[in-house]
């Protein structure tokens, strides 16, 4: 029997992890000493609480004859359309029963009733034999990872939960594009070749995308201790290789760059390498010398997911001066996150577009977001002076990105230009420009999800 974990039921799920796990440190050879991060030496009774009650993780057991003989918990962030499955384990003595697979197909379940298209896993690279069991009920291995804390490789897979459905690219006379997405070659958790993006989209009835890799400061590939030519031709390598593919097939490859200061990202559209090797001071660029040293160039600034709400994000930094608008839509970001987003730029009058924010090719489907013109976009140069020039894009989203949305929660402390100037930003302001949206929307659209819709298409969504 499956059933949810209970507070009663703590300690025995740390006695079934670690027990469980500990088959696969003595055959590989893990120990205290050499692994103390590994799954059954860094289990206890305080991580399996602060996963129930603070992550809100889902845990399960399986039981028989009112013991414990299996587990597995989801890290999954409300909102979000995909999930991470841990700590999936069954006692050595009650293996090869089917009692794995069973609880497997119920994490399947209870991802896809949270809301999940997607769900991830990270494995010992070296077990061969746990890789091929995952791929056997349907999991692709996407990439691998040598940490230098671990004595193995880290292994990734995933499985889609939910089969896309095709655009339809006959849509009357508008044209689709993706403007954020990211390489295995020069984001470093990017996990997609640029040479294998271009005939997905094509097929998905896309007339051209974005390549916007994280820049010097976000989470680039290259090294940074290249010459500065050398970092320029390593970080080109993702939009490079996707051009060439392009080209091969008459899909239209567009350059961008996402760069990153603390946390809060920046879009970059219309420049091009010429323009990166010309500024070899770009490591030392503030925001305002990026801003400043783009719109010489004729390029546009968007800022990307402003409210993303990440472990890594420590404070949310807005800033709506000399910046062309926001990423308002971003379908790898939250509903909350994305519904803050829209009610700042609402209230701040800020153009927005959307994005997917792709890093790997399981994920391109019906839900991902992007802008669409009546238009062709024939360059980065063209775009970038649609956005100079305040040409809203068409956004465009899945319906269900807002399902079930509950009430703006803005979680981290957060601090926005204004005058030149960084301000404090609190909590109470920020509520104010829920409600003024929910006033300038009007009552029938008194619902969070509903208000975010509302919104979306006040400010460029298609109906």
């Amino acid at each position: 029997m499956i059933r949810k974990i209970t507070e009663a039921d703590v300690k025995e799920c740390v006695a079934v992890i670690r027990e469980s796990f500990q088959t696969v440190a003595d055959e590989f050879g893990f120990t205290k000493e050499n692994a103390p991060r590994y799954t059954s030496y860094a289990t206890d009774e305080e991580r399996i609480e602060t996963q129930m009650n603070v992550e809100r993780r889902p845990m399960f057991g399986y039981f028989t004859e009112d013991r414990m003989v299996g587990y597995y918990s989801l890290m999954h962030k409300e909102g979000s359309k995909d999930c991470e499955l841990n700590n999936l384990c069954v006692l050595p003595e009650y293996r090869h029963r089917k009692i794995g697979a069973k609880l497997l197909e119920h994490a399947f379940d209870t991802a896809i009733e949270r809301g999940c298209s997607m769900m991830r896993i990270g494995i010992v690279e070296e077990n061969r034999q746990i890789r091929e069991w995952y791929e056997k009920h349907g999991f692709e291995h996407v990439g691998a990872r040598k940490f230098e804390f671990l004595p193995f490789t880290s292994g990734f897979m995933i499985k889609r939960l939910v089969e896309p459905k095709p655009w339809d690219p006959s849509e009357a006379g508008l044209y689709r594009y993706e403007t954020h997405l990211h390489t295995v070659e020069s984001s470093a958790c990017g996990m997609t070749p640029g040479r294998e993006y271009p005939a997905i989209f094509k097929e998905r009835g896309y007339d051209g995308i974005f390549i916007t890799d994280h820049f010097f400061h976000g989470n680039t590939r290259p090294s940074r201790e290249l010459p500065w030519p050398d970092y320029v031709d390593a970080y080109m390598k993702g939009y490079e290789e996707a051009k060439k593919a392009g080209d091969e097939i008459g899909f239209k490859m567009f350059f961008g760059i996402e760069e990153n200061f603390e946390g809060d990202e920046y879009l970059i559209y219309g420049v091009d390498k010429a323009f990166l090797l010309s500024h070899p001071e770009i490591p030392h660029w503030t925001r305002e010398d990026m801003i400043r040293a783009v719109h010489e160039a004729g390029g546009a600034v968007m800022q990307a997911h402003p409210f993303r709400d990440r472990d890594y994000i420590k404070k949310i930094h807005l800033y709506p001066e000399d910046i062309e608008g926001i990423e308002g839509i971003n379908t790898a970001n939250s509903a909350n996150d994305n519904l803050a987003a829209l009610c700042y730029a609402l209230h701040f009058g800020l153009m927005i577009q959307a994005g997917s924010d792709t890093h790997f090719k399981w994920a391109i489907g019906d839900g991902n977001g992007g802008v669409l013109y009546d238009t062709p976009i024939t360059s980065e140069v063209d775009y970038a002076n649609r956005l100079l020039r305040r040409e809203k894009p068409i956004i465009f989203f899945p319906d269900e990105l807002f399902d079930g949305l509950g009430g703006l929660k803005v979680k981290l402390p957060a601090e926005i230009r204004r005058n030149g100037k960084w301000e404090e930003l609190d909590i109470e302001e920020m509520q104010t420009w829920f409600t003024e949206a929910e006033a300038t929307v009007g009552d029938a659209s008194s619902q969070p999800e509903k208000l975010a819709r509302e919104i979306a298409k006040k400010l460029g969504a298609r109906p």
